[in-house]
């Protein structure tokens, strides 16, 4: 076995039970489906409180995603982790939080900003 070989099996053993998508550079991307699915509920949630300006920057995952090699192939891939078995009860939808033609197409971020919600307390 080559060097090559050996260090694509070392780093299948280093990833565990990742999930993961090539980069342009020809690199993968590994993330945890559970820590990610936690990050962007806490930043969907913001975004929809209109508290977008809490996140400096998006979620990484939506930031690996522009850079994929094929944007569209890793969008997908997340919205089926992300979709509970009762599809309305789904949380995170990135067409609701980016605009997804800039992502996919143009590998640009481009947020879509939500109002606050109408305050109801009185």
């Amino acid at each position: 076995m080559g060097l090559r070989g050996w260090l694509n099996r070392l780093e299948r053993g280093a990833s565990g039970d990742l999930d993961s998508f090539r980069l342009r550079d020809d690199t993968t991307f590994y993330y945890d489906r559970l820590e990610t699915s936690k990050e962007l509920y806490c930043h969907a949630y913001d975004v929809r409180l209109g508290d977008a300006d809490k996140w400096p920057e998006l979620p990484e995952i939506y930031r690996k995603i522009a850079e994929a090699k094929d944007p569209a192939g890793a969008l997908a891939q997340l919205e089926e982790q992300l979709t509970p078995r009762n599809p309305e009860m789904r949380f995170v939808d990135p067409s609701e939080l980016l605009d997804v033609d800039a992502l996919v197409n143009e590998r640009r971020l481009v947020p879509i900003h939500h109002a606050p919600p109408e305050d109801l307390s009185e």
